[in-house]
């Protein structure tokens, strides 16, 4: 057995050991199914395989792909990580994280928080993403893929970028679709003193995840445009079987830990004396 196929065995088998007695699957309901999704995305820092990266290819985000709304303070200063701000999406602490889909939950409502720390630990891994949503599900309702987008800052810029889609039909799919993107400063941006970068492509061309010919990307509005000098993408599916299990997706750089958990949505709530109390039916 390959070396890299043992160390993604026994980071499956570790982490499916830790949660297993700690989920409760409740509300069978198939045709109003909640869901919590823990999504942790990580590279590894040496690349076991021995398998080089391919010459950089141009990719688009899905055009219907759901952006998590966000809520304030939730950011950590010392993370190397920084959320991508998107106009429009501007962020709120009104949210109801108890009963609206698709919200970022904060990480006191992650569940593969053990399985981050143990990562971080580690100098052999670097976390790129931490990301937990609620949606529904039925066979009924159709695909939403949820955009993935983080970076790290630094000496070595990446770029993570692409969708996770959870669906129902007979049984529950999950959908991966990432790139990861090494990231170099447009050398011709800064002789030109902070001018904008001038090669046939619009700022908008810039702002979002797709790249033009020359590969040129911009995190948001006031950042210097980027160079992708490198970029790799990781696309399965796979049939969910056992929710009690922390789904691991392989691949010769970075790895996915995936969990579905059935959430039950509560009842509406009210507010009484600053307590939310569910609401009696």
């Amino acid at each position: 057995m390959k070396k890299v196929q043992l160390i993604a065995l026994s980071i499956a088998l570790f982490f499916n050991f830790s949660l297993s007695a700690s989920v409760n699957e409740s509300n069978p309901n198939p045709n109003d199914q909640w869901y919590q999704v823990d999504l942790v995305v990580f590279r590894y820092a040496e690349n076991v395989s021995g398998e080089a990266w391919p010459p950089v290819t141009r990719s688009r985000t899905s055009v219907n792909a759901i952006r998590l709304r966000t809520l304030n303070g939730e950011h950590s200063d010392n993370s190397p990580l920084f959320e991508i701000p998107a106009s429009g999406n501007q962020h709120s602490s009104h949210h109801d994280i108890l009963r609206d889909a698709f919200i970022s939950l904060p990480s006191s409502e992650m569940i593969l928080n053990e399985q981050v720390a143990t990562l971080e630990k580690n100098r052999n891994y670097q976390v790129l993403a931490q990301k937990a949503w609620r949606m529904p599900l039925n066979p009924e309702t159709p695909k939403h893929p949820v955009e993935v987008r983080a970076a790290t800052s630094g000496q070595n810029s990446l770029l993570l970028d692409g969708t996770i889609t959870v669906s129902e039909e007979r049984f529950l799919h999950v959908d991966i679709d990432l790139w990861l993107n090494k990231l170099s400063p447009e050398s011709l941006y800064s002789t030109l003193s902070g001018k904008m970068h001038n090669h046939g492509s619009s700022p908008s061309d810039l702002l979002s995840s797709s790249k033009g010919s020359d590969n040129l990307i911009r995190l948001h509005d006031d950042s210097p445009p980027l160079r992708i000098t490198e970029n790799f993408q990781v696309k399965q599916r796979r049939r969910i079987r056992n929710t009690n299990e922390i789904q691991y997706f392989d691949s010769p750089e970075i790895g996915v830990l995936l969990k579905l958990t059935p959430y039950q949505r509560p009842n509406a709530l009210i507010e009484t004396g600053g307590i939310l109390l569910e609401e009696s039916s």
